[in-house]
């Protein structure tokens, strides 16, 4: 893992060629370019809290920052995987031709990722403002948490990057999967609400542990749990090794299924 590491940090100038790339093509010839990435989340926000909040008359307090501050995180995830997955098989030609530790690739992509997540945090800070949240202390942890959401994606988008190039089928079994897992995973709904029992069997998402910090320092305004970061932590670090030792153990095949 150590070597792996070195190896894409004696590339990060191209990782921020390519992150820049990512995000040009993302919004190429479009109107509102970048303005996406945050006008987004805050029509999706306006969409929840209409149907749920009005219609099935959901009693949370500021509704539109609680569905915010869980719905950013799980975006950059879903998003990440979903466009992560076929990022090998996208830059076929660029790993035919160019002498580049081939990780680069879907690391850059999430990459590009958390850079849409920064930029979508500024509309949740000013909702705050709007709703008389004010940010407060608990946002201390926000870099750890970021960071730690960053490398438990990038583990996980190595690893199906990897199973696409030989099971082309992946990509859409990801986005199925997504589907039920954003359900499982408390975005639109407190865990709180739910049974102990029943908790306690979500509290087997892994993803949780990466949305709801997010929930608990913007809207409930304190740092989450030790606990929580510490098995958020061990769950990111061991998504990165397992990530990088199955891409590195395939990763010679990879021209081979590509032709």
């Amino acid at each position: 893992m150590r070597n792996s590491l070195s190896e894409l940090w004696r590339y990060r100038d191209l990782a921020r060629l390519l992150v820049a790339k990512e995000l040009k093509l993302r919004y190429r010839r479009s109107v509102l370019g970048f303005a996406w990435t945050m006008l987004n989340p805050l029509l999706t926000m306006i969409i929840l809290s209409a149907v749920f909040a009005h219609v099935l008359r959901v009693q949370v307090e500021h509704f539109p920052v609680f569905v915010l501050s869980a719905l950013l995180p799980w975006n950059f995830f879903a998003q990440s995987v979903v466009g992560g997955s076929l990022t090998i098989v996208h830059n076929e030609s660029l790993l035919r031709n160019v002498r580049v530790p081939r990780a680069i690739f879907p690391v850059a992509l999430v990459t590009s990722h958390l850079v849409n997540l920064l930029l979508a945090l500024v509309p949740l800070l000013l909702v705050m403002m709007v709703l008389g949240v004010p940010p407060k202390p608990g946002l201390i942890a926000l870099p750890y948490c970021l960071l730690a959401l960053w490398t438990f994606t990038t583990g996980v988008v190595l690893v199906l990057s990897t199973w696409t190039v030989f099971f082309r089928d992946v990509a859409q079994i990801v986005e199925v999967f997504l589907t039920a897992l954003f359900y499982l995973t408390p975005v639109i709904y407190p865990l709180s609400m739910l049974p102990e029992r029943t908790r306690a069997v979500f509290r087997l998402n892994p993803v949780l542990y990466f949305v709801e910090p997010f929930r608990q320092m913007f809207y409930e305004g304190r740092i989450p749990a030790a606990t929580d970061l510490a098995i958020a932590g061990g769950l990111a670090i061991a998504s990165l090794a397992l990530g990088l030792a199955v891409f590195r153990r395939r990763e010679h095949l990879f021209l081979h299924y590509l032709s």
